[in-house]
C-alpha cells in the first residue's frame, strides 16, 4: 500500500470514527432527535454536502480497489498451456533479488520492491554498503547479477532497476 493510500485510509478511518461516535451519542439520547433531524433537513440543496459525498464515494472505491489488490500485478505468468499455468509471486521475486544482491561483497540489509507489468519487471533495491566499497563497481555487479539471473529464471527482462544506497556502514553481526 502506498503512502498516499495510507494517508487516505487514516483520514477515512478518523471520519468513520467520528460518524460512529455521533451514532452512539444519538442512540444514547445525548443529542436530541430534533437536532439531528435539523442537520439532515439542511442537506438537500446544499452543494457542499454533495461534494463531500462524492469525495467519500471516491475514497471508498479507492480503498476497495487497494484492499482487493487490484492496483498492480501480484504475480508474473511464466507460462500457460493445457496442463495449467506457472506463476511467480511478487514476494518470491523480491526475496530472490535480495539474495542475489547480497551475494555482492560489501552489500547488506537489502530490501527490494518489485513492480510487475506486461512490459517486464521494474526493481528498486534499497541497500547498505560497507565503507571502502566502490559504489559504481558494486552497483554494476548487482545490476548484472540480478538482470542475468532473473532472465535465466523467469525468461523476463528487468526493464528498470534503481539502486538506492541508504547507508554506508559496516555489517552488524
Amino acid at each position: 500500500m502506498s503512502i498516499a493510500d495510507r494517508i487516505i485510509l487514516t483520514l477515512y478511518t478518523c471520519l468513520m470514527a467520528v460518524v460512529s461516535v455521533l451514532a452512539i451519542l444519538c442512540s444514547l439520547n445525548v443529542f436530541s432527535h430534533e437536532a439531528m433531524t435539523g442537520l439532515v433537513e439542511h442537506i438537500p440543496g446544499n452543494w457542499i454536502y454533495a461534494v463531500g459525498g462524492v469525495i467519500m464515494l471516491l475514497v471508498s472505491l479507492r480503498l476497495l480497489v487497494t484492499g482487493l489488490g487490484l492496483t498492480g500485478m501480484s504475480s508474473l505468468k511464466i507460462s500457460e498451456n493445457e496442463k495449467g499455468k506457472v506463476l511467480v509471486g511478487k514476494s518470491a521475486l523480491e526475496e530472490y533479488i535480495a539474495v542475489l544482491s547480497q551475494e555482492i561483497y560489501g552489500i547488506h540489509n537489502v530490501k527490494v520492491i518489485v513492480k510487475l507489468d506486461d512490459d517486464g519487471i521494474a526493481v528498486r533495491i534499497n541497500a547498505s554498503i560497507e565503507p571502502g566499497i566502490n559504489i559504481p563497481e558494486s552497483s554494476d555487479e548487482i545490476r548484472t547479477n540480478v538482470k542475468e539471473n532473473i532472465k535465466k529464471v523467469t525468461g523476463f527482462d528487468v526493464k528498470d532497476m534503481e539502486l538506492f544506497i541508504k547507508q554506508i556502514k559496516a555489517k552488524e553481526e
